[in-house]
């Protein structure tokens, strides 16, 4: 009967999932055992556009208001795809988190800041709900997802990536949602690349 029938979803999606997260888990297992980070100088600023761009479909979508503030000029040396990979989850995450919100207060918004020499704080803040003391604390454990078909991962490889690159990233506790990340830059590229 009916109830056989959703059972029998029930199953085929949970596979699914699980084999998902086979896939995803093993891409990780590859990526963190061969360790193979490709190093190249790239602009803070077009790394953030094109990232925020890939996303203005989905934001014109779901009538999220999606700015980036405008950003330093700096040279960082970095990975491109593992950055991407952050930025994507990040944004992701905040999109997911404003999505509950009513249309006309959903915002996103990256920015970006020196914070001292030789390093520059990233930004995506949302409109959610923000997190609790407990949950900032959690966000970065694998599985710890609130949503019901993640599996909590991203957090794990973006803070495992950020890391990487030398730099840190962390949730912040309060009434929307703010992640921030550190990365290192190139001190005084005009001087630094002869």
């Amino acid at each position: 009967g009916d109830t056989g029938d959703r059972l029998k979803d029930a199953m085929h999606r949970i596979v699914a999932e699980s084999e998902r997260a086979g896939a995803v888990v093993r891409r990780l297992r590859d990526f963190f055992q061969t360790g193979t980070t490709r190093l190249e100088s790239l602009q803070l600023e077009e790394l953030l556009t094109d990232s925020v761009e890939r996303f203005s479909g989905r934001a014109a979508r779901d009538a999220i208001q999606l700015t980036l503030a405008p950003v330093p000029a700096c040279i960082l040396h970095a990975d491109r795809l593992q950055l991407e990979v952050v930025i994507r989850n990040l944004l992701s995450n905040a999109f997911d988190a404003v999505s509950k919100q009513p249309a006309v207060a959903r915002r996103v918004r990256v920015a970006a800041k020196m914070e001292g020499p030789g390093r520059v704080c990233v930004q995506v803040e949302d409109s959610g709900q923000g997190l609790s003391p407990a949950a900032a604390a959690r966000a970065f454990e694998p599985y710890e997802s609130t949503k019901s078909s993640g599996l909590g991962l991203g957090l794990v490889i973006s803070k495992a990536i950020v890391e990487a690159h030398g730099g840190s990233l962390w949730a912040e506790v309060g009434d929307h949602g703010v992640f921030k990340f550190i990365l290192l830059v190139e001190e005084d590229a005009a001087h630094g690349s002869h």
